[in-house]
């Protein structure tokens, strides 16, 4: 409903609204509730920026992008102990192939980039799907690097 009333600066509108179509404000917080804790990440712009002039080129050179960069895992010293000494795995690693797979398709296939691009491909994707490290190599290895063989042998518990 718009009632016109008059002031002494002129005219104006006062508007009620009828009470079934009233909210209610919102509670209180009451202000002790405590601190929420805050992230302490920082995001690295400069790499961000050098990541993306590097895309730009024709040709990029992913391999200044690195060790330096990558987060190593302490708990896996032996996955970094080998990628340090063995030329084979870093060369896997710096063309953008998978820490944790790469060791173990180099143990098995040696330097067959065929073989080790398939076995890292299948370990990746049955590793999302929750399957331990040890039982995805096995099933890869016992199936010849067939992803779905290799499914179906994990999920048939086959040992």
């Amino acid at each position: 409903m718009i009632f016109p009333i008059e002031s002494a600066a002129g005219f104006g509108v006062r508007v009620a609204i009828k009470p079934e179509y009233r909210i209610t404000p919102p509670p209180h917080l009451s202000s002790h509730a405590g601190d929420n804790p805050r992230s302490n990440f920082q995001f690295d712009f400069e790499l961000e920026r050098k990541i993306l002039a590097e895309a730009q080129k024709d040709n990029p050179n992913w391999s200044k992008f690195g060790s330096e960069y990558m987060p190593t895992k302490s708990s896996d010293t032996s996955t970094s102990k080998v990628t340090a000494l063995d030329p084979i795995v870093s060369k896997f690693i710096a063309m953008g192939l998978s820490r944790e797979a790469v060791p173990i398709a180099v143990d098995k296939y040696g330097d067959n980039p065929t073989k080790i691009q398939e076995f890292v491909n299948g370990y990746n994707l049955l590793r999302e799907m929750g399957f331990s490290s040890n039982s995805v190599a096995e099933a890869l290895v016992t199936n010849d690097n067939h992803t779905d063989k290799a499914l179906a042998h994990l999920l048939n518990g086959s040992s």
